[in-house]
Order: C-alpha cells, then structure tokens, then sequence
C-alpha cells in the first residue's frame, strides 16, 4: 500500500516519482555520454600534433591531431609519394617539417597548411574521393575523436645486427662525429657511440632531436631500399612491433670492448681507492641486455671515465659508488640486480625481504680482486672470472647437508588446529635448485647459509637459528608495534613466498593445519622426532 503525504497542496509521491524520473535520466544520460565517448575515440599510433596557432599565440584554437598514415595512403591512391608535403634538403633527405626546411613561427606557418591542407581537401571532394575537414572546427577541435596509441621504439641488438648485415658493415652510414676542424661529419672506428649521445630528446642549435633525425634518416633510408617501416605504424604500433623479425641470439656487436676487465677507480683515485677491485665478465653480462645502452648510458664509455669518487660535472656530481649501487637506477649493478630478485625463482624470498638488504658476505662477493693499489703491477695476470671463483670444496659452511631437518613442527600456536608439520628439507631443496639453474645466484649464494636467510631474516646465520617467536609476539605489544603478531608473520612469510611462486593457493586452514577433535585432547608442540624441529 502507497502512502501519501501532502506538501503544501502537492502529493509527495507524485513528486518523489518525478526526482526518481530525473535521476534515472542523469544517469543514462551520463552514461551514455561516456560509453559514446569512449568508443568513438579511435586509438592510432600515428598521431602528429600540429601546434602552429598555439606556437603563434592564438589560444582560441586547440592543436590539431593529424593521422599521418591515413594522409599517407590518401595520397599514395593518387600516385603520390612524400614530396607531396615535404621538401628535400641538401642532403638529398626529407625534411619532417611541413612544405618547408626551417622551423618558421608565425602567422606564415599558419597560412601554409591552412592554403594547402584546405585545398587539398577541396579538390579530392571534387574528384569524388575521400576527403578531409574544411571548416575550422573540424581539425581544431576542442573534444578530440582520436587518441595515440604510440609505442616507443628501440634498436636492440637484433635490429642492429639486420641493419649492420644489411648494410655489409658499414658503420659510417649511422654512426659519425662532427670534426671542428673540417667542419663535417666523419666516422671514426672504434669511437662509435649511441645515436642519442648526440641527438638529445630537444634539438640543440644544428643538432636535430633523436626524434627528427630518427624519422628524417631511417625512413629516408628505407623509401631509398624499399625495405623496412614505411609509415608510423610500422614502428610505433605495438601489434607491428610484436611481428619484427628477430634474431634469437644475434653476433656480438664488436667495438673493441674487454670480455673481462678488473672495475676500478679512475687512474687518479688509485692511491684513494680502499675496495678491492671488481671482476667483471663484460662479455657474459653483454648477453643479458639489449643494448649497450642499459649500462653506458648514451657515450658507450667507461663508468670510471664519467663517475669518480668525488663526482665531477662530466658525471653530473654522481659518485662512482652510487652509480654503481644506486637501488633506482637501470644503469647501476645493484640496481640491475635489485631487479633480477623479482624474478619468478628468486622472488619467493626476495620479494619478503627488505628491498637493498645485503648479506654479510655481500661486499667481498663483488670485490675480491686485487687491491686498486697493486692493479697497475697485477693487472695482466688476470684474463677472466675463473682466477677468482673458489672451488666448491674452497667454499666453507656452518653445517652439513645431514644436520638439515627433514621436517619443523610449527606448533606454538596450536589451539583449534593441530600443529603444522612443514617439509623443511624440501623447501631448502627447492631454493638450491632454483639457484643452481641461474649464474647470478649462484654467483650471490655461493655460501648456502644465505638460503635459510629468506625465512630467518633477522637471525644470525647459523646450525639453529632462534625460533621466530623470539621476535614476533604471540599477543598484541603495543610496544613492538612494528613488529608483526607471531601468527601473522607466520601467515605473510607462508603464504607470501607461495604467492610469489606462483605455487597453488588455498583459503582453506585445514590444507596446512589439521582441525582437531574434541576426543584429541591438547597435542603438545614440544614432541621431538628424529629429522624433526619444533618451532
């Protein structure tokens, strides 16, 4: 039954059932909207913004999107190539500029497409052709109908090698320097370097952005072989990417680096230097990027020619020490590393643990090359990694493979479950074999205590580490507050690990703990069997 009240003279209920006719018209209406919205923007990689009224001061208009790959094909139907909108320069290469080779402002940039784009578009309506906007509005439009879906594009080692076999080797067609004295680009061998050492993201006086000279050479290149991406989707379109022929295991890329090297200080910090030397496999590290550039930044030289111990200009006052430790960066050795530990084998541990911790035997792993003070009289003895890696039996450990119980029994907190009776043997098993099959932690694990450090983190290395109840209360201690309750540390190092592993999970106590009955009575977590540990 309805119930109706009356306000001054006015039914409520006809005037609830109005607010509830509105509402649910916002609602459709709004959602319409977006859903509309949301599928007419169409999502192409090769969207240029053309800014030329903003760059002459006119707010009024907002930029223009171009899809330059629909402009492309528009004008390839008529038989026309890129000299319908760009000029050559005097190297005989397209310019990325519009009709024009100088990077003009101004209202004559404005009158420059609006004449051409205009008329252009006029005259493929008149022949009956697809055709573009005519009206201010249509290409300057405030509410965009297109979005860029651009993907960066790199040049791994892959593509350099199909390039550099493409073109019988010649290096002097991407890499060159200027010369100050001749007054022109020339090639030096041995002297390569990144394209972007050079060509930085802005251009730079006479210096063209990687942008500009990426799109001016490369694209030039491939119209002059008619080979390779043509058009934007070719190289910024990710589904385009994907089918880029690839070389699984490409030659390695010869510019005179070391396979192996001792990583020192500069030659003027020698007598500061206090670390031992570094060895370093450059050949075997080569191999687990994909491009020089992951570690040499874009010069391709030497960490020591740029970073010193006090930090100097030439390495933007980053100290040698830093960047070879810094946790953020990509270029740095811890850093690298830092990134290896989410891996699906190493993170069970690592992804538990403090992000940076080093074990004690973290140093000496790295640094156990001669001193910087003996490199200059030492250095010519050492011609790999195998001087400097110990034998396994070298290797010394605080306890045999038999004093390792086969089974703990968790326990301590039994109370409506019986205790947990967990496969410690198995688990350590499983870490070993997973170390075993990477050199990288093989090489950071040699000693086998650091394996027992994933679940006993703060304890001592050693036989019989303390229970973890000696840090993590059973009850709440709002004096220990950052210390997890002794159940929950449980729980997070159980089930985290798992997780990581991508082992199965479950929601369900009983899979670890067995319930208990009435008629169990209390079982005692302190039983002790052969190849067993209580906890």
């Amino acid at each position: 039954m309805m119930i109706t009240m009356d306000i001054k003279g006015r039914s409520i209920t006809g005037f609830l059932g109005i607010i509830s006719i509105l509402i649910v018209l916002c609602v459709v209406s709004f959602s319409g909207c977006g859903q509309s919205e949301a599928t007419s923007l169409e999502m192409r990689p090769d969207i240029i913004e053309i800014d030329a009224v903003l760059s002459a001061g006119d707010t009024t208009r907002p930029a223009v999107l171009f899809p330059h790959d629909m402009h492309t094909d528009g004008i390839a139907e008529q038989g026309k190539d890129c000299s319908r909108c760009h000029l050559k320069d005097t190297d005989n290469q397209f310019s990325t500029k519009y009709m024009r080779l100088s990077d003009d402002r101004g209202q004559s940039v404005i009158d420059l497409y609006h004449d051409n784009c205009i008329t252009c578009h006029n005259e493929r309506k008149s022949a009956n052709m697809s055709s573009g906007p005519v009206v201010c509005g249509e290409c300057h439009r405030g509410e965009p109908i297109m979005v860029s879906s651009r993907q960066q594009m790199g040049f791994d080692y892959s593509l350099h090698n199909r390039h550099e076999t493409e073109n019988n080797s010649d290096c002097s067609l991407c890499h060159h320097v200027y010369d100050e004295e001749k007054k022109e680009l020339v090639y030096i061998k041995g002297q390569e370097t990144s394209c972007r050492f050079c060509h930085l993201p802005q251009a730079v006086d006479n210096v063209l952005s990687m942008r500009q000279v990426s799109h001016q050479y490369c694209v030039s290149c491939h119209l002059g072989k008619d080979k390779g991406p043509q058009n934007c989707a070719g190289c910024h379109d990710k589904k385009m990417q994907m089918a880029i022929k690839t070389i699984e295991d490409p030659p390695r890329i010869n510019r005179n680096q070391p396979d192996f090297v001792l990583l020192s200080v500069a030659a003027p910090d020698l007598e500061s230097g206090k670390l031992n030397t570094v060895p370093f496999a450059h050949d075997a590290h080569e191999r687990f990027t994909n491009t020089c550039r992951d570690c040499h930044h874009n010069s391709l030289k030497a960490c020591k020619d740029c970073h010193t111990l006090a930090g100097n200009e030439l390495g933007e006052g980053i100290t040698l020490r830093r960047a070879m430790h810094d946790l953020s960066s990509d270029h740095s050795c811890v850093g690298c590393h830092e990134k290896q530990k989410s891996e699906l084998e190493c993170s069970g541990c690592h992804s538990l643990m403090e992000q940076g911790r080093l074990s004690e035997y973290a140093c000496t792993v790295c640094h156990t090359g001669p001193s910087p003070a003996d490199l200059a009289s030492v250095n010519s003895h050492y011609r790999s990694l195998d001087a400097f890696r110990p034998e396994p039996a070298s290797v010394k450990m605080s306890f045999s493979d038999d004093d390792i119980p086969d089974t703990t029994i968790i326990g301590i907190l039994s109370d409506k479950y019986e205790p947990v009776s967990m496969a410690h043997k198995k688990h350590i098993e499983r870490l070993m074999t997973n170390i075993e099959s990477s050199k990288l932690a093989g090489h950071f694990h040699r000693h086998e205590d650091v394996i027992c450090q994933g679940c006993h983190h703060n304890s001592p290395v050693g036989e019989k580490p303390p229970r973890c109840a000696s840090c993590h209360n059973i009850q709440f201690d709002e004096t220990h507050l950052p210390e997890l309750r002794l159940q929950g540390a449980y729980h997070q190092q159980c089930f985290g690990c798992h997780q990581s592993m991508k082992n199965e999970q479950t929601s369900d106590c009983v899979k670890c703990h067995a319930e208990k009955s009435i008629s169990d009575g209390v079982t005692s977590p302190d039983r002790f069997d052969e190849g067993v540990i209580n906890e």
